[in-house]
Parts: C-alpha cells; structure tokens; sequence
C-alpha cells in the first residue's frame, strides 16, 4: 500500500510510514487481497505504480512538505526583538535633542544603521528562503521594507519539498541521470532529504545508476549524523560482504536489540558480515540477535563475543570455515599463543 502523506509504497500491515512516520488508518489498506498472497499483491501494486507513472511523466505525487526541516528559532527570536524595539520607541516618542546638529547627527548614524539592518536581514531572509525552497526575490523585498516581521512570517514557514519532474520525450535512463545530476545539486546545498527523493526516484527509472546510488548512500549517513548530535539514538550504515547496505538504529550505544534496516524495513532474519570483515551480524526479527567481532590470527579466525579480548567458549574457525582442531595457535612472534579445545577458545597464554 501507499502512505496517505507522503505518497511512498509501504507493507501492506504497516501501520506507520517507514518514511515519515504517519500513522495509516485501516481504510487505506489495499481491499483485494483475499485469496492472493502478499508478495504477488506486493508486485502488482509496484507494476501499477509504474504503470500510471509512465502515463502521466510530468509531475510526480509527492509529499508538499519537509517533516526533517526545523524551523528557523534564531530568526523569530530576532524578529521579535526588533519588534519590540520599534514598538518601545513608538510608545515612548520622538528622542530630545539639545541643538539641531545632534539631531542631524542622529539621523545620519541611525539612517546607515538602519539601512545595514535591513541589507543584513535581507540577505538573511533570502538565505533562510531558499532553504525553504520559496522565491528569494519576493521575500528579500520583503524583508528589506519590513525587516522584522519578514524574520517573524519567515520562521514560521515550513520547507517544501522540490518537485521531481520527469522530461517528456527522453527515456527512463535519461531521466534518471537528470534526476541523480539534481540530487547530486542538493546533497553539495547539504539539502539531505531532497538528495535522498531525487536519488531514490532516479534509481526506480534505472535501478544501474551508480551515481545516484553513491547519493542516496552518502545523503543517508549525513543525515543519521545530523540526528545523532545530542540524541540517545544513534544510527549508523554498514555494507554488507554482499553489498548491502544496513542501517542500524540503537538506543543508547546498545548494539544487541538495535533495529536493522534494509532500504528503511526491517532486515529479514540472518546472517550479515561486514564488508572488510570486522563484524557478524545475528538479526533475528529485524533486530541484532547477537553480534560478534572477528579477528583474524595467522591461519584461524575467532568469533568474539567481547570487542577487545576473546572469551571461553568463544567459537575459532581455520580460514577454511571449519572449527579449528584443539591446540595451541600462535599469534606471532614473541607474543602469546591461543589455546582451543574443540573449535572453542579456552585461553591465552
């Protein structure tokens, strides 16, 4: 089925948006599915999609608004300031003067101040309008007639989400590149979310465009870091030995029980080992079962189950993939040896 906000293809038992995270009411759910299994009604609706896609290429539903986007506070603060500032002088009157020449004087200096204020709050206006995906011009006049209450509307906008349009007359594979060309725009603006629409879409018009898969990666990871600054969850991206990329959210560093994702649902139950192979992954109904760090001595491999020492009972492999007989297994040259009984560790020594 499809999210009622934002537009995008969910599980059919879904009961929030894995992309925006709005609650779907039952009504939405798809009706003929009695006697057909879900993966063939999976299928069918992501045919249809495509389908009435391709009839009408011009514009693409999409959600109107940016739910990452965070309001503006630093310029409705100073919108207010300013505001009460203006009121203030307009309450207590016209400032005394001892001669004529002060009150030139007074004019001059505040007629520059002011008109550095407004150039400065224009400039930040237009910046913040930007962002927001509006018209710069229109509301950089704005705020150069009416400084403050620019900052104050201003702030009070939410972004909007670029339009992805598809060019009528060019095949999917040209349109994808424009679109990961676009992407690319918005993830050098640091405009994450927008990079991560235009990739995705690019990539369902050509599912071989590396360009805008290295996108959609890289907006990702940028905006796990961005969420994670001063936040109890963390979440983090692993390639997988068979190029899949993990995404991993955890709850305060905890990695048993942190939720694994695979392009935004859950992992199906398994085995996963990182790419360069630091980690193996035990997901069992989306989430980190067990986790074990491997290291690599001389000709055996051992699962640990701890990060930095190996534990009894720990599982030791030859680079073959079958348990290592029991014996003693050097590390090196002057350096301990390892003592394994039955594929297992016992010790150092």
């Amino acid at each position: 089925m499809f999210c009622k906000s934002c537009g995008r293809q969910i599980d059919n038992d879904s009961t929030f948006c894995s992309f925006c995270g709005t609650k779907q009411s039952v009504n939405l759910r798809p009706q003929n599915q009695v006697g057909i299994s879900q993966t063939l009604n999976t299928t069918q609706n992501v045919n249809n999609n495509e389908a009435n896609f391709n009839k009408s290429p011009s514009l693409v539903s999409q959600q109107k608004y940016d739910p990452t986007y965070k309001k503006e506070d630093d310029a409705m603060a100073i919108g207010i300031i300013i505001w009460v500032i203006v009121l203030i002088f307009a309450i207590v009157g016209p400032l005394e003067f001892q001669d004529s020449e002060s009150y030139a004087q007074f004019r001059v200096v505040s007629a520059i101040a002011s008109l550095i204020l407004r150039i400065f709050i224009t400039g930040w206006v237009s910046n913040i309008a930007k962002r927001q995906n509006r018209e710069t011009f229109g509301w950089g006049l704005f705020a150069f007639l009416l400084p403050s209450i620019a900052l104050i509307v201003i702030a009070t906008r939410k972004k909007l989400f670029a339009k992805i349009q598809i060019v009528d007359g060019l095949d999917s594979d040209q349109n994808s590149k424009i679109l990961s060309d676009k992407a690319k725009e918005f993830y050098n603006e640091s405009k994450y979310s927008e990079s991560i629409r235009f990739s995705e879409k690019a990539i369902e018009l050509n599912p071989n465009n590396e360009i805008a898969t290295d996108i959609l990666k890289k907006s990702k990871i940028a905006i796990a870091r961005i969420n994670n600054v001063g936040s109890t969850t963390r979440t983090v991206f692993r390639d997988t030995v068979d190029n899949k990329l993990l995404k991993i959210v955890s709850k305060m560093n905890q990695t048993i029980g942190a939720e694994v994702f695979i392009d935004d649902l859950p992992a199906p139950d398994g085995i996963y080992m990182y790419k360069g192979g630091t980690h193996k992954l035990i997901v069992e109904n989306g989430k980190i079962n067990q986790c074990y760090y491997i290291e690599r001595v001389k000709n055996i491999v051992i699962e640990k189950t701890n990060k930095y020492n190996a534990q009894k009972g720990d599982r030791v492999f030859l680079d073959t993939g079958s348990p290592a007989p029991t014996g003693k297994y050097s590390k090196g040259f002057m350096s301990y040896k390892i003592i394994v009984e039955d594929g297992k560790f016992v010790k150092y020594e």
